[in-house]
């Protein structure tokens, strides 16, 4: 499984940095892994409305496009902050963890 999250908007956004970052979970701990695949499965990943872009009207705010690829099934979800409900928040924050080790 991989999973990918890109952070843009704010009012220190430089749309030339904000590139998407991945974690394999292959790469990781066993906690960790399971951990992750616990919260895509808490949030309900996979049933979330799919969306690439943020919300029109909100281009100062902070969104995160979140990536799910497990073998032949991606989606994708871009989501603003604060991220709700928090079970999909706890996977945002826990993949940012992660790509910040």
């Amino acid at each position: 499984m991989r999973i990918s999250i890109k952070e843009s908007g704010g009012p220190a956004f430089f749309p030339g940095l904000a590139k998407a970052r991945t974690v394999e979970l292959d790469a990781l701990p066993e906690p960790d892994q399971q951990e992750l695949r616990q919260l895509i499965e808490a949030s309900d990943f996979f049933q979330l409305p799919q969306r690439t872009d943020p919300e029109p009207g909100n281009p100062g705010r902070v969104h995160y496009t979140l990536t799910v690829a497990e073998g032949k099934r991606e989606h994708t979800v871009c989501v603003l902050a604060p991220v709700n409900p928090p079970a999909l928040d706890g996977l945002v924050q826990c993949v940012r963890r992660h790509i910040n080790c």
